[in-house]
């Protein structure tokens, strides 16, 4: 049972404040919203969530690929939830109980395309590959790199995380399907920008081209690929 990314979620009095505070001990923001009272930090591989005003208490929190499989394992061994998923639904679900102390846990699944990218603006976040045979990509830099895989549901077919050695996730393998259906077979940066039809509207202006218009990632995200004056290609991530 692959429970996914581990972190813990912190109830905190006054976000800003905690924020502040875990800045010091050397987190950084890596996703959320200030004015929506959440915020995920991150420290090398060490995650934490702080929630202003959303949860009672503490809890230890999984992001795995199939919330729902975890759930239908867990009830048929008998174990009692405090809040069920939608065991008919697709994609994003999350579900909660206690363990014998009454310790919570939570199981959030995200979107099967999140991309969980620090948002600071013109930060480079993530670098993938997007082509026809992923497993065969796949395998080709786990022999000359050394990289290993682990997949990533993205419905009726896998990609893939590329993990180096210390277990980091160093870059994706990306089928040609779907929303990445476009996208140019390269070794393709993302990068964060505030608002994404902002930049997009500098890119033309600028004499740069938009090669993959506009596609939603998640309610508060999405992206597009575009062509700078010199050919070169990148994807930009934002609202």
């Amino acid at each position: 049972m692959n429970l996914g990314t581990f972190s813990v979620s912190l109830t905190v009095k006054d976000i800003k404040v905690s924020c502040t505070f875990y800045e010091k001990l050397g987190f950084t923001k890596l996703d959320g919203d200030e004015a929506q009272n959440w915020l995920i930090m991150g420290s090398d591989t060490t995650k934490i969530g702080l929630f202003q005003g959303l949860f009672e208490k503490n809890a230890m929190t999984f992001n795995p690929t199939d919330a729902r499989a975890i759930q239908k394992k867990l009830k048929a061994e008998g174990v009692q939830l405090l809040q069920e998923a939608d065991e008919d639904g697709e994609g994003i679900a999350h579900f909660t109980l206690l363990d014998p102390d009454g310790n919570p846990i939570l199981f959030d699944q995200h979107p099967a395309d999140h991309l969980s990218m620090p948002k600071e603006q013109g930060k480079v976040g993530w670098v993938d590959l997007t082509v026809p045979d992923a497993a065969k990509i796949r395998d080709f830099y786990q022999a000359v790199v050394g990289w290993s895989a682990e997949s990533v549901s993205m419905g009726d077919f896998d990609d893939y995380n590329m993990n180096s050695a210390d277990g980091h996730t160093a870059a994706g393998v990306c089928h040609k399907r779907g929303n990445n259906a476009l996208i140019p077979s390269q070794w393709m940066i993302y990068i964060n920008v505030d608002t994404l039809a902002d930049s997009l509207a500098k890119c033309t202006e600028l004499g740069g081209k938009i090669v993959v218009e506009p596609r939603k990632l998640s309610d508060n995200k999405q992206f597009a690929v575009i062509e700078d004056p010199a050919g070169a290609v990148c994807t930009l991530l934002g609202k």
